[in-house]
C-alpha cells in the first residue's frame, strides 16, 4: 500500500541496516575539512554506468583520458553537537582539470538522484567542455556517498518491495485504514530505530557540503552549478545562504518557492490532471474510441486493481488463475501512471497505449508495474518470481532519501478541518478525473485524528534531533549575480507557475520551452537552451528572457 501512505502524507520503507552511529561529541570544526586535499585519480570500474547508458560525450571523454573521480569527507552534522559520524561524497569530472574557465557542478534531482550517473548520460555541448569541466556528485547518502566507514543509509530490498502489495491504497472502511495504520508505523519505527542518524540528510546539510566542494576542488572560484527538478531546491539555497560565492547558477525545471500549501498542492494536482487527460486523449484517438470511454476503461481497470483482480510479474502473492503471474496492486497502477510524467511526451503516450490494451485484453499490469518500480530506484527487470527467495531484487536508496529528505526541509503543522476541507475542494476543482482515479469508489473519507507516524514526528519527539520547519525557508538572491531560470510551459511534475514564480523572486531570466519536458536543459538536445547556455557560461553575456521551441 505505499502509495496510499504517501497519499496522506508517510514516508514508509523498510528495516535498515545502519546501526552504531548514535552518540554526540563536542561541536564540529569545519578546518580539517576545508583544508583536506582532493586527489582525483582514475575511477574504479563499479562507478561507471553500462555502457549503454554513457552518452557520446562521456565515452569520448573517457577515450582521452579526460574522466576522473575523489572523494571529499564532510561532516554529518554542521551545527550543534557533532555525531562524530562523517561522510565521504564521491565525485566525478568529466573534462580538462586545465579547463580554462573553471568547473560546473550538476545535480539531476530526487532528492535522491546521482550526479555521478547524470554526468556520464549528459551530451554537454562541445562549446561548454571546451572551457568548463563537469563535477556529478552523489550528495550526503545517496548511491557513492555513504557514511565514511562504508555504511549506507538504506532500507532492506525484500521489506521495501512488500509495501507495494500491502494494505489498501484506497481504504473503504474505518478497519480498513486502521489496518493500514498498523502496517505503516510497524514499518517506519522499525526503520527509524535502526537509522539513528537518518536525521542529518537535509538540504540545508546539502548545501553546506556543496559549499565545502566548492571550496576543497576549486578554491577561491564562486559556485557554479546546474540543478534540476530538486537540484533547484539545492540551488537556491546555496545562493540564499552563501550570495558571495555564487557564479552562474542555473534552475531547471524549478520546484516550488510558494509558501502557499494549499495553493501549490493545487497547482500540483493541476498538472497531474492535465497530463491525465493527454493520456486519455492519446488513447482515445489509438483506440478509436471517445475520451469518455476512454476515462471509463481507465476506471474499470483501476476498480480491479482495488479488488486485486489486475496480474503482474513483481508481486509478493502468486495469482489463482495463472501459474506464471502474481498479483498486482493499486499502488504500482496509480504509481505507474504518475511516473509516465517524468518521460518525455511521445514515450509517455506509447507507454500508456501499451499498458491499457493489456489491461483490457487480459488484465496485466506489467507495463505499469515497470515504469513504477524503476521510477523508486529498482531494477524492474530482475523482480519476476512466484516468491521473494525467487526475486533478484536490485535497487538504489532514492526513496528512502527522498522521503527523508522532503520531511527534514518542510513538514507543515497539521491542518485544521477548515483548511483541511480548503484543501480537498482545491484539488477537487484543480483535478476532478484525477481525483476520482485516485479515491475508492465508495467515497469512503476518514475523518478521525491523525495517527500515522511519520519522519517529521520522529525529530519532534526527539530532543535531541532538529525539528524541521514548519514554513517553507524563505529563498532570496542579494548575491548581485544574473541566475538562470529554465521552465518547461507544459509540463506537470514541477508546473511552469513554479518557473515564472522563481524568476521573480530571484529577479533573474526566465528561458520557457515550449515542451512538456521535465528539466528540459538536462537533455542537452534542445539547439535553443544550449545556446542560451553557451552565452551565459562561456560568453558572460547578460541574459535576457526568451522562449525556446519544443526540439
Amino acid at each position: 500500500m505505499r502509495q496510499g501512505i504517501q497519499a496522506v502524507g508517510l514516508s514508509v520503507v523498510g528495516v535498515v541496516v545502519l546501526a552504531g552511529l548514535s552518540g554526540c561529541t563536542a561541536a564540529p570544526t569545519l578546518d580539517s575539512y576545508l583544508s583536506q586535499e582532493v586527489s582525483w585519480s582514475s575511477c574504479d570500474a563499479e562507478l561507471l554506468s553500462p555502457a549503454e547508458m554513457q552518452g557520446e560525450v562521456f565515452t569520448a571523454a573517457l577515450d582521452a583520458g579526460e574522466v576522473s573521480c575523489a572523494h571529499v569527507r564532510v561532516p554529518a552534522t554542521y551545527a550543534g553537537e557533532s555525531t562524530g559520524a562523517e561522510f565521504d561524497l564521491q565525485l566525478m569530472r568529466v573534462g580538462s582539470a586545465d579547463a580554462d574557465m573553471g568547473t560546473v557542478f550538476i545535480n539531476p534531482g530526487g532528492p535522491g538522484g546521482s550526479g555521478v550517473e547524470q554526468v556520464q548520460y549528459s551530451e554537454f555541448p562541445a562549446e561548454l567542455l571546451d572551457h568548463y569541466s563537469f563535477i556529478g556528485f552523489d550528495p550526503r547518502g545517496v548511491n557513492f556517498s555513504p557514511f565514511s566507514d562504508g555504511r549506507e543509509i538504506r532500507c532492506d530490498d525484500e521489506a521495501d518491495l512488500v509495501t507495494y502489495f500491502t494494505g489498501e491504497v484506497s481504504p473503504s472502511t474505518v478497519a480498513e485504514y486502521e489496518e493500514n495504520v498498523v502496517m505503516s508505523n510497524e514499518v517506519i519505527t522499525a526503520c527509524e530505530e535502526a537509522n539513528p542518524l537518518w536525521w542529518t540528510l537535509s538540504t540545508a546539510n546539502v548545501v553546506q557540503d556543496l559549499e565545502v566542494l566548492r571550496s576543497v576542488v576549486t578554491g577561491d572560484a564562486p559556485l557554479n552549478f546546474i540543478g534540476s527538478s530538486y537540484g533547484t531546491t539545492i540551488a537556491g539555497a546555496y545562493a540564499t545562504e552563501f550570495p558571495e560565492h555564487v557564479g552562474k547558477v542555473v534552475l531547471d525545471s524549478p520546484t516550488t518557492v510558494d509558501d502557499d500549501l494549499i495553493a501549490s498542492a493545487a497547482e500540483d494536482a493541476a498538472g497531474n490532471e492535465a497530463k491525465l487527460r493527454l493520456y486519455l486523449q492519446g488513447y482515445a484517438d489509438y483506440a478509436g474510441i471517445s475520451f469518455d470511454e476512454a476515462f471509463a476503461r481507465l476506471m474499470e481497470m483501476k476498480q480491479l486493481a482495488d479488488e486485486d483482480q489486475l496480474i503482474g510479474f513483481a508481486g509478493i502473492e502468486p495469482n489463482p488463475e495463472y501459474e506464471t503471474a502474481m498479483v498486482s496492486s493499486e499502488a504500482l497502477f496509480l504509481h505507474g501512471i504518475q511516473s509516465l510524467n517524468y518521460y518525455p511526451e511521445a514515450d509517455a503516450l506509447e507507454a500508456f497505449n501499451i499498458a491499457m490494451d493489456n489491461l483490457i485484453s487480459d488484465r496485466w499490469n506489467a507495463t505499469f508495474e515497470w515504469i513504477a518500480l524503476d521510477m523508486d530506484g529498482y531494477d524492474a527487470d530482475g523482480l519476476e518470481g512466484g516468491t521473494l527467495e525467487d526475486k533478484t531484487i536490485i535497487r538504489s536508496n532514492e526513496y528512502e532519501i527522498m522521503s527523508i529528505v522532503n520531511a527534514m526541509d518542510y513538514s507543515p503543522d497539521e491542518l485544521s478541518a477548515e483548511d483541511e476541507d480548503r484543501l480537498e475542494a482545491a484539488l477537487v476543482e484543480a483535478a476532478p478525473l484525477w481525483s476520482q482515479l485516485t479515491e475508492d469508489a465508495s467515497g469512503f473519507e476518514y475523518d478521525g485524528e491523525e495517527e500515522f507516524l511519520d519522519w517529521a514526528s520522529f525529530a519532534r519527539e526527539d530532543d535531541s534531533i532538529p525539528d524541521p520547519p514548519t514554513t517553507p525557508v524563505p529563498r532570496s538572491n542579494t548575491s548581485g549575480k544574473q541566475l538562470l531560470i529554465i521552465g518547461s510551459l507544459y509540463e506537470s511534475v514541477t508546473p511552469y507557475s513554479f518557473a515564472q514564480d522563481t524568476a521573480e523572486l530571484f529577479k533573474s531570466p526566465l528561458i520557457t520551452v515550449e515542451t512538456g519536458v521535465h528539466a528540459p536543459a538536462a537533455g542537452y538536445n534542445n539547439a535553443c537552451i544550449n545556446d542560451v547556455l553557451i552565452r551565459y557560461f562561456v560568453s558572460q553575456e547578460n541574459i535576457q528572457s526568451v522562449t525556446c521551441p519544443e526540439e
